[in-house]
C-alpha cells in the first residue's frame, strides 16, 4: 500500500515539475518571440524563431525547446538595480525582481548584447549566443556575472529601503 501510494506521489512531483518548465518555457518564449517582431512583421519574426530552433537543433542534435530554456535560465538576472542619490552620485541598489521581469531582463540582455556587439542581429548570432551560454561561456553570463559582483559591492545600501 505505502508503494503504491510513494509512486502516485512520485508521478504528481514529475507532472508538478513538467507543468513549472512548461510555463517558464511559454513565456520565455511568448516574450523572446515578441521581442524579434520589428515594424509589425510577425511573419517574418515567427519565421526567424522557426529558423533559431532549426540551428539549435542542427548545432546540438537535441531538442532545440530544452536548449532554449536552459540557456535563457542561465542567462535570466535575479537582481536588478534602483537608483539611490548619495551625496549627489547616483548609485546602484540591488533588489530582487519578480520572475516576470526575470524573463524580460533575460531577453532583453540577450537581443541587446547582440545588436551592441554586431550592428546587425542575425539568426546564427543569436544560435551560438544560446549554445556557448549552454557550456557556461559568453558575454551574456559575463554581464550577468558583472552585475552580481556590482550588487554583492553596493549590498551594504540596501539598508536605505527598509
Amino acid at each position: 500500500m505505502r508503494k503504491v501510494h510513494r509512486i502516485k506521489l512520485l508521478k504528481l512531483k514529475r507532472q508538478d515539475w513538467f507543468d513549472f518548465y512548461w510555463h517558464t518555457w511559454f513565456r520565455y518564449h511568448t516574450v523572446f518571440f515578441g521581442s524579434l517582431i520589428f515594424n509589425g512583421k510577425k511573419l517574418k519574426a515567427f519565421n526567424n524563431f522557426l529558423k533559431i530552433k532549426q540551428g539549435l537543433k542542427l548545432k546540438e542534435f537535441f531538442d532545440p525547446y530544452l536548449i532554449f530554456l536552459v540557456s535563457m535560465m542561465k542567462i535570466t538576472p535575479d537582481i536588478s538595480f534602483l537608483s539611490l542619490k548619495l551625496g549627489g552620485a547616483s548609485v546602484g541598489v540591488p533588489m530582487p525582481i519578480s520572475e516576470k521581469k526575470k524573463v524580460m531582463f533575460g531577453v532583453k540582455w540577450v537581443l541587446k548584447l547582440l545588436k551592441d556587439k554586431h550592428k546587425v542581429l542575425s539568426i546564427p548570432l543569436i544560435v551560438d549566443l544560446l549554445v556557448s551560454t549552454l557550456y557556461d561561456k559568453g558575454i551574456a553570463l559575463e554581464k550577468k556575472y558583472t552585475i552580481y559582483k556590482l550588487g554583492s559591492q553596493n549590498r551594504h545600501l540596501l539598508k536605505f529601503f527598509k
